[in-house]
């Protein structure tokens, strides 16, 4: 998996919030947090910031409903529920800068407040080090990833919107799991005077469904209480196309700003042209608050009955301890001896 990279985000001093798709299929990876900076040469023993502060991931959980397919052609199941929680072998310290790093790391509270938080016309913000404009081949798959965290505010639309430009096939996917954003980049008609795109299911004018749509929008609430520690304190450059491209998938979907920020969503889908493998919009995002139930019994599952039940019924979820016993990179801190912390 050296060439992908994914994103996340911190809800819990021990958990992390990303992508189904991200580690579905994979048995020992890492979590780093502290940095802004990414560079394909970064690794484990050069890297300070990565050698000094990377930590070993001991335990993953997807719902029961995901179904990875990302080998298969034409595959569509890796977007149902596009999710999951995954712990560390020891907790971040909120209080201290791992020497090499740029930052304190901080958590982000998840949105188990209101879906309000989703409405149509909301502005949100999204973050990562992926390509700003197109896949690549798996020869340079990491070569165009951005050397420094880049941010974008983008805009919630409706999701009928947002279908007519998705097939039809993905239509109960994003009905029951998605938030949808608007492309900002290309204008519909530079979109479709390009010869290879097929514009016969593109007809909507974003001035008019923005006047249908907006008798029904309602107001999202300003006076949320939401205790985070969004770390806020210096941002790079913002992408100017407004949605996010290869290697940005498990990033977060973020309302606010400052200690009341939160996490609404997870990247998990855009379009690409066929020809010249560009990325473009509408952008789907699992929603983190329709998931809200299966994240917070996931890390608190041992404290909670409702959870204990539920997870030992396997029913909702599916979960994995991961042993860096015999890992060329040695035990995970939590094998050394002491007594495990992974969930039972």
């Amino acid at each position: 998996y050296r060439t992908w990279l994914c994103g996340g985000v911190i809800i819990h001093e021990e958990y992390i919030l990303t992508s189904a798709a991200c580690i579905e299929d994979a048995e020992h990876f890492y979590v780093v947090s502290g940095t802004y900076k990414y560079a394909d040469e970064d690794d484990r023993y050069n890297n300070p910031c990565i050698k000094n502060g990377a930590k070993k991931a001991i335990w993953k959980c997807i719902p029961k409903n995901y179904v990875f397919d990302g080998h298969e052609n034409d595959n569509i199941r890796w977007m149902n529920n596009d999710i999951a929680v995954v712990k560390i072998e020891d907790g971040f310290d909120f209080n201290r800068r791992i020497r090499g790093c740029e930052f304190v790391p901080k958590p982000i509270c998840y949105n188990n407040q209101s879906q309000t938080l989703e409405n149509p016309g909301t502005v949100v913000t999204i973050s990562g080090w992926g390509t700003t404009s197109r896949y690549n081949d798996w020869i340079n798959r990491r070569k165009e990833n951005q050397q420094n965290l880049l941010e974008s505010h983008v805009e919630i639309i409706p999701k009928n919107r947002c279908k007519r430009r998705w097939g039809s096939r993905y239509h109960n996917i994003i009905d029951n799991y998605m938030i949808c954003t608007k492309d900002i980049g290309q204008t519909m008609s530079e979109i479709c005077n390009e010869k290879y795109v097929d514009c016969q299911d593109i007809s909507y004018s974003d001035d008019e469904d923005a006047r249908r749509d907006l008798k029904i929008i309602e107001k999202v609430p300003t006076n949320l209480t939401l205790h985070s520690a969004y770390n806020d304190s210096r941002r790079y450059a913002s992408q100017a196309d407004g949605g996010f491209c290869e290697n940005d998938h498990g990033g977060p979907l973020v309302y606010g700003t400052g200690v009341n920020s939160v996490v609404v969503g997870v990247i998990s889908a855009c379009l690409v042209k066929e020809r010249t493998n560009k990325c473009y919009g509408p952008f789907l995002y699992t929603s983190v608050y329709k998931n809200r139930q299966f994240i917070s019994c996931a890390i608190y599952k041992d404290l909670e009955p409702k959870c204990r039940r539920q997870f030992r019924s396997g029913v909702t979820h599916e979960e994995k301890i991961l042993s860096w016993k015999n890992h060329p990179d040695g035990p995970a801190k939590n094998e050394l001896g002491t007594k495990s912390t992974v969930p039972d």
